[in-house]
């Protein structure tokens, strides 16, 4: 045995004498001296934390726990320390930034503790905080000199500070959530302008996706990546090319090096009234659907904006059915549904199925409205790539 292996063992041996002696005095020299004898340990500088929380000082704590993180990064439980003990320093911003960091690894530290949970205190003001700041943040950032109700009313499920309940079965956005939209599972768009022209180039669209796709099939990718958090239903097509995507769009950003084999898709959409957090559109993207798949029933993540599909290749008994309600896609005919509800869909046929995927804005929402949901997403997005850990 080395002589750090002895010493560890011998100080960890007095520590537990210390304790069932309630000594508190040598508890907290003990675990000082086991830290500093163990200083690349992140479960011994953890140890020391909580230690110094309850019988040393709240900068020692700090300290500790600082050091818990920088040596196992993706332990949540150092972050809800850490948190707490800047909150107790009165140093709340930069517990609320901690503790986000944390959520990131473990969403958990935003709900109530369970009972009897050792951490309660902990999770309880982790919490509680983080849900107040990002409530008050969207309640600031969308409101203007003419505020909507409809958006400063407006719900981030995940973080909200109020109580709610969704207002339609079968509705559940878990992103962010506007109570006061019309709710329906399917929207009739014939007749507007931009859908008779998106629907009478189909195939052209149809020739530009079947020329370049030989080209472009590096370009396709799962799309359910694989570092996506999602439930069991999703395990069979969670990276996967059974389901792949074929961007012209990401994420707000054009992707050059496919866009440029579609100069009719483009030219078409820029007459649609596309959904994004500036003036580019968030999503456009071919979603191709291999022989043999089902997207299992699921919800998307909001309601201010309505999913459109452009079907461009469709083997028989393909379908779409949005909370119960079933539809087949049909070549070059737009259909229009809100995915905050649930859906699903299915290609039992012999060949892939291809649908031009995009979304609009929400009909209900004037501009003003669509600009205050903007600012709110942005501002969130700017705090959340602004948090670090405290020097």
């Amino acid at each position: 045995m080395n002589g750090k292996k002895a010493q560890q063992e011998s100080l960890e041996a007095q520590l537990e004498s210390a304790i069932a002696h309630s000594d508190d005095e040598q508890c907290l020299e003990l675990m000082r001296n086991l830290g500093r004898l163990c200083p690349d340990d992140a479960e011994i500088q953890h140890r020391l934390g909580s230690v110094e929380e309850q019988l040393g000082t709240a900068e020692k704590a700090l300290a500790a726990h600082l050091c818990s993180i920088s040596l196992a990064p993706q332990n949540p439980l150092t972050y809800l320390y850490s948190g707490f003990c800047l909150q107790q320093m009165g140093r709340r911003d930069e517990a609320i930034e901690v503790w986000s960091l944390g959520s990131d690894l473990e969403p958990a530290l935003l709900n109530p503790p369970h009972r009897n949970d050792p951490t309660g205190e902990r999770l309880v003001a982790a919490a509680t905080a983080l849900r107040k700041h990002f409530s008050q943040l969207h309640r600031d950032s969308s409101n203007t000199t003419t505020p909507s109700h409809k958006i400063t009313g407006a719900i981030w499920p995940q973080t909200t500070d109020t109580p709610f309940n969704y207002q339609a079965d079968q509705q559940r956005p878990s992103l962010f959530y506007i109570p006061e939209l019309t709710a329906r599972p399917w929207h009739d768009l014939q007749g507007l302008r931009w859908v008779e022209h998106l629907e009478a180039l189909s195939s052209d669209i149809v020739k530009e996706f079947s020329d370049a796709q030989n080209s472009l099939h590096a370009f396709c990718r799962p799309y359910l990546g694989v570092e996506m958090k999602l439930g069991r239903q999703f395990a069979e097509l969670q990276g996967s090319l059974n389901w792949t995507a074929l961007d012209l769009y990401r994420e707000g950003k054009l992707q050059s090096k496919v866009a440029q084999y579609f100069p009719v898709t483009l030219a078409a959409l820029e007459q649609v009234p596309l959904y994004g957090m500036d003036s580019l559109p968030y999503e456009v993207f071919f979603s191709v659907l291999k022989p043999g798949q089902h997207i299992k029933p699921h919800f998307g993540l909001s309601n201010h904006s309505l999913t459109i599909h452009l079907p461009l290749i469709v083997p028989p008994g393909c379908s779409l059915t949005v909370a119960g309600q079933r539809r087949q896609w049909v070549p070059g005919r737009i259909l229009a549904f809100d995915d905050s509800y649930i859906h699903e869909a299915i290609n039992p046929g012999g060949e892939q199925r291809v649908v031009l995927i995009f979304s609009i804005w929400h009909p209900d929402l004037s501009k003003g409205e669509c600009d205050a949901i903007q600012r709110s997403f942005t501002a969130r997005a700017r705090w959340l790539a602004a948090r670090q850990l405290p020097l």
